[in-house]
């Protein structure tokens, strides 16, 4: 409360117990027109008090807001747990990565607003909550403030939850689609026709296993409507990589292997199915 020390105010007309973090001036009486009377005294110091109290409280409001915000939030679940899949960053002016769960601790990057991040779980830690994330394609771990996280919508229109289970799906054989697509074994070859099984996922995930006419497979993952890898085989370790997608099509490179994969085939747009 602002009440204290007001000088040429009469003792008896002061609060008693009453303090002040501010020392108020005695304002000027306006100059009185005709009959009206002046304004008190007292109730302009109250006024100005009052004013001069909602201001710092706004103040510091918009200096925390993150802090205030995370007080009360509940930390949201891992994908195993039926949490999302992938967090999307808004931040007009982006965020940081840490080492650790602090805002003392060592930063790794800068991460952009709109970038989609790999939710490897969140905890409370002391008046915040952090997820530890990366990058969807891969890169380092760290920790972000989850204030500034969303659930992240794919490609198809759908908020992926739950683990990504196209993986295991494809190995047993339960694909949702099948198709052609060309590929070529060795470096230098022509491009000739394959069969291509796709286990989907939300999110724009799925599991590609592409045959070539000899009988070798080799799986191609993808994630968020993106290739991102393939698995191990005895051509290589499946992370030497190249991808882009053009007019439809996934043009992807795993070390001398190379397929031309139709986007349609992979993926089903669940927004426009109504999904």
């Amino acid at each position: 409360m602002c009440f204290l020390n007001f000088p040429n105010m009469p003792e008896t007309n002061r609060p008693a117990n009453r303090m002040s973090v501010l020392d108020l001036p005695d304002p000027e009486r306006p100059t009185v027109i005709g009959t009206r009377p002046s304004p008190d005294p007292w109730v302009v110091r109250t006024l100005w008090c009052a004013l001069f109290t909602i201001c710092l409280a706004l103040n510091a409001a918009a200096q925390t807001p993150a802090q205030n915000g995370a007080a009360s939030a509940v930390v949201p679940p891992a994908p195993e747990d039926g949490g999302p899949r992938r967090w999307t960053v808004e931040a007009d002016t982006g965020i940081r990565m840490y080492e650790a769960p602090s805002t003392g601790a060592t930063i790794i990057r800068e991460i952009a607003d709109g970038a989609i991040l790999s939710n490897l779980g969140c905890a409370r830690e002391e008046d915040r909550v952090w997820c530890t994330i990366r990058p969807f394609r891969g890169g380092k771990r760290g920790f972000v403030a989850a204030d500034f996280l969303v659930p992240a919508r794919g490609p198809d229109g759908s908020v992926p939850t739950g683990p990504d289970d196209s993986k295991r799906r494809a190995r047993k054989g339960a694909f949702d689609a099948r198709g052609k697509g060309a590929c070529a074994q060795i470096r230098g070859e022509a491009m000739g026709e394959c069969t291509i099984a796709v286990a989907r996922s939300d999110g724009s995930d799925a599991s590609a296993v592409a045959t070539f006419s000899n009988g070798f497979s080799r799986t191609l993952y993808f994630v968020h409507g993106e290739f991102i890898s393939a698995n191990p085989t005895m051509s290589g370790t499946g992370k030497d990589t190249d991808w882009r997608l053009e007019d439809g099509v996934h043009f992807i490179r795993v070390e001398d292997q190379r397929y031309e994969l139709p986007d349609a085939l992979l993926f089903v747009d669940t927004a426009k199915e109504g999904g």
